[in-house]
């Protein structure tokens, strides 16, 4: 799958929580938090399209939009992309520089901890 822009994460985030929308639901819904003209959002939508992020049906004289992926397979593959590129696939070395800028809190450590006493007792 193609890389999510943040414009089309918004879009996909809307289409996640309310499900399929029509241009002007979309256009609507986004407008204060974005300022984004139709146009704009209908160039997003056919991008979106292309990249197999949505898929549409037309009623009428509307497109009405629903998302393709998950939001789960999308994180995935962003994290899996981002874990790639900055840090050559290694988890420990992106843990690592996380904990050394100090933004993993305390809680954020004791996810961690128990998460790998888990993956421990599942490997044993």
């Amino acid at each position: 799958m193609n890389h999510i822009t943040e414009s089309e994460q918004k879009i996909l985030r809307l289409l996640w929580e309310e499900g399929t929308l029509s241009t002007m639901q979309i256009v609507e819904r986004l407008e204060e938090e974005t300022g984004w003209s139709k146009h704009a959002v209908i160039s997003f939508l056919k991008r979106m399209e292309a990249k197999g992020f949505v898929t549409y049906e037309t009623r009428g004289r509307a497109k009405y939009y629903t998302p393709v992926p998950s939001q789960e397979l999308v994180a995935r593959q962003e994290r899996d992309s981002v874990l790639q590129k900055f840090y050559h696939g290694k988890l420990g070395l992106m843990v690592s520089s996380m904990a050394e800028e100090n933004s993993l809190t305390e809680e954020d450590i004791q996810d961690l901890r128990k998460l790998l006493d888990d993956l421990q007792e599942s490997g044993d």
